[in-house]
Parts: C-alpha cells; structure tokens; sequence
C-alpha cells in the first residue's frame, strides 16, 4: 500500500508493508520507526537542541496557558472552517504541524479534529530529535518525525490542513504538501509582540505596523489579531525569549538585566490567518 512519505534516499514514493508496517520504495531503501516512537528520516546538520532543562521550562509555560488567547481563537477558527471542508464525517483529514518542538500545539488541537471527523490524523515534523522524544510520550497518537525542514519528505497535496504556529513562512515546501483546498493556519507575531522582553535587545526600538501577507496561492478566509497582557516573572520572560528567533541575540549579560525587570504587563501580541490553497486550473 503506498504511503505519502518520499524516501529520504531517493526521493521516490515509499509504500507501506504490511507485516511490519515498515516503509519501503521501488529500490529496495528501508525505513522502521524507532524504538523511541519516532521515524529518522534525515537529521539537519545543526540543528537547534534545547537543553533538558529549558526544554522543561518551556513546557510548562505553555501548558500554564500563557498562549490562551490565540489557541481559542485559532481552535474557534478552524472549527469553522472544517464545518465547511469535511462534507463527510469519515473522510480522512491529515494534519501537520512544521517545527512542532514538543508537540503542545499539535495535541492541542487534537479535540479540535476530532470534533468534525471521526478519521483524523496527525503528525509532527522538526529537526530537534530530543523534543519529538518528548512529544511521543505526551501524544504518542500522532506521528513524529525527525527531518530537515528545507525539504519535506512528502508527496505533494497529501495534507489537509497545514499549521504554522510563531514561526515564518519560508519557501514553498508547506504549500506543496497542502492539499488544494486544503487549510493554511499561521499564527505570527505582531509588532507589539514581547514588546518590554524586545527593549532589552534593541537600542531604539520603535514600533514597525506590519500585517501578515498571503503568499502566492493562498485565499484569505479569515484573519485577526490577538493582543494581551501577561503578568510573567522575570525567569518566564527568559524562558519565553528562548522561545523566539531572536533568541541568540540574548547574551548571558542580557539574561542578568533580565533577571531584576518587570514583566508583569507583558504585552502578547500574534495575528492568526487562516487561509485556502487555490484551485488551480488545469489548462487542455
């Protein structure tokens, strides 16, 4: 039976055996998921490893429900959106989260799913190989999968639904994977985002307007933004700094500075677009 997985040797299309639930291609590559739970499919050469223990740190700030706000507004969105797309609730309806880090958002829209199809899948791909260790035991339901991010090793349109949570859209890898029709969830910092963690990082910092922009072949279905205050000490605005691409700008002087600030109205400010992969026109 084939499968939507590309081997990472050659690049062709794997089906699935049987007996083992192995993966296989036309020239005879193999692939097991490991004993952790997880499958390897190609590791990047750095890729980014937190330590154990802020990998800890971040876990559980996220599961306090510092990020509230959005995920409910992003769970009210889909829901919607899926009451539209699922015609049959039978119908298979894949799901994946790019650079998932422990799996929080991907379990976390897990009753989301399930709510509009009894036939849903889920899976989780990143480059951090002790993180998706972490995922598997928290939702060993979903599927992992160690990769690099620069090429998926998908087939084209094999998912329905695609989330991009606080991370930038790069290259069309995403967008080939999505199914036309299919749903394009990004969740993306707004210009007041981390705003009393930012001053830290930069002299002269000034607020730069900036809204979120479809990338080519997608429909704007819904979009809006998500602004609050948080009441944080100073080690959880290190923690959520970690949690940033700006991250490395943090120096250990900077951390200390942190250490004595007040974060106790912390802005938080994302926009959440929800979007739909075109029809394209097939031309006789």
């Amino acid at each position: 039976m084939n499968s939507h997985y590309l081997c990472p040797v050659c690049q062709a299309q794997m089906s699935i055996h049987e007996a083992s639930q192995g993966l296989h291609c036309p020239k005879k590559h193999h692939l097991d998921k490991n004993e952790q739970g997880y499958w390897v499919f190609s590791q990047a050469k750095k890729p980014h490893m937190d330590s154990r223990q802020v990998m800890r740190a971040k876990r559980f700030l996220l599961e306090s429900g510092v990020f509230t706000p959005p995920l409910d507004a992003l769970k009210q969105q889909l829901t919607l959106a899926l009451a539209e797309y699922v015609t049959d609730q039978n119908v298979a309806v894949n799901h994946l989260d790019f650079d998932c880090g422990d799996g929080f958002y991907l379990r976390s829209l897990t009753d989301t799913l399930q709510g509009v199809t009894t036939n849903s899948s889920q899976t989780g791909i990143g480059e951090a190989e002790n993180a998706l260790f972490a995922a598997v035991k928290s939702h060993p339901e979903a599927t992992y999968i160690v990769s690099q991010l620069k090429q998926l090793p998908f087939v084209d349109e094999c998912f329905d639904i695609v989330t991009l949570i606080d991370k930038p859209l790069k290259g069309k890898e995403l967008l080939r994977v999505l199914k036309p029709n299919g749903l394009f969830v990004q969740v993306s910092p707004g210009p007041r985002h981390l705003w009393q963690i930012k001053q830290y990082l930069y002299k002269d910092l000034a607020e730069k307007p900036a809204v979120p922009t479809l990338a080519k072949g997608l429909e704007l279905i819904h979009q809006q933004r998500v602004s609050f205050t948080l009441n944080v000490t100073p080690d959880e605005a290190v923690t959520l700094l970690e949690m940033t691409p700006y991250a490395w700008r943090a120096a250990d002087k900077v951390k200390r500075q942190m250490s004595t600030g007040d974060f106790s109205q912390l802005e938080v400010d994302f926009y959440l677009t929800l979007s739909r992969k075109q029809m394209i026109e097939k031309v006789n």
